[in-house]
């Protein structure tokens, strides 16, 4: 493979974007200098395919000078990413570079995506330090892409699992639920779960309500009783302990650090 990490690239600018309802009614473009990467974090969004392919989170979308970035999404869905800006000419960037990969480890993917934003904004850290960590990072997670694609593919149950989980987070949520949504039995559930992203349907449910009241935190300016009840939390105590088991902060404390 034609190592990335190698060529005259800088990070030129590192920050999120959270569409409305349906997506962007404005999609950005690469510049004609720039490599442009959209890591997605919450929701789902279409595809740059000739027959376009929802994604979800965990998905990388690569656009290369002047191509414009992703933008559509279900009328109900939004999309959250991280948008990555590189200065690098088109003519030295790898042509085997595919224009959108998935992740194999979305939690990881996650802090990784949270660390660098902190590392750039509001830790001083060198920003040619942090964009090379975001390239080497990138690199090893298409690799790991690759790897999977080759050895097995997403069971089309465990897509229709996940989708019904990322549109139906907020709600009172049973296994019988998803299991249904997805027409397989509950057992068989765990089975794909487990095989395929290596947790449980329970904790990818936890994760996704999470991950997203962290956004509302950083973002907004909503109590944190609030949007506890938005993510699926009757129960604000009960939000609490599981956010600081997550994040390894409290949700006051992870509002302070990222909103700044």
């Amino acid at each position: 493979m034609n190592h990335w990490r190698n060529l005259p690239a800088r990070l030129r600018g590192l920050g999120t974007y959270a569409s409305p309802l349906g997506g962007s009614r404005r999609p950005t473009s690469a510049a004609p200098d720039e490599v442009l990467f959209e890591i997605i974090q919450e929701g789902s969004v279409y595809g740059m395919e000739k027959t376009p392919v929802l994604h979800t989170e965990g998905a990388v979308f690569c656009h290369r000078a002047s191509q414009i970035s992703v933008s559509e999404s279900p009328p109900k869905s939004y999309y959250h990413c991280c948008v990555a800006r590189f200065v690098c000419p088109p003519e030295i960037f790898p042509a085997d570079w595919p224009r959108v990969f998935q992740c194999k480890d979305r939690k990881s993917m996650h802090t990784f995506v949270q660390e660098m934003l902190h590392a750039f904004h509001y830790a001083g850290l060198d920003k040619e330090v942090v964009g090379n960590l975001i390239r080497a990072r990138l690199e090893f997670e298409l690799e790991r892409s690759r790897l999977l694609a080759r050895t097995q593919s997403v069971p089309p149950q465990l897509s229709l699992a996940t989708d019904y989980i990322n549109r139906n987070y907020g709600k009172s949520l049973s296994l019988d639920d998803v299991a249904k949504a997805a027409d397989v039995s509950v057992s068989h559930l765990h089975m794909l779960f487990r095989a395929h992203l290596g947790e449980s349907p329970h904790q990818y449910l936890i994760q996704k309500r999470l991950r997203i009241a962290g956004h509302a935190l950083a973002t907004g300016n909503q109590s944190v009783k609030a949007v506890a009840t938005e993510v699926g939390y009757p129960n604000a105590e009960s939000f609490c302990r599981a956010f600081r088991k997550f994040f390894g902060r409290s949700a006051s404390e992870y509002r302070q650090a990222y909103s700044r």
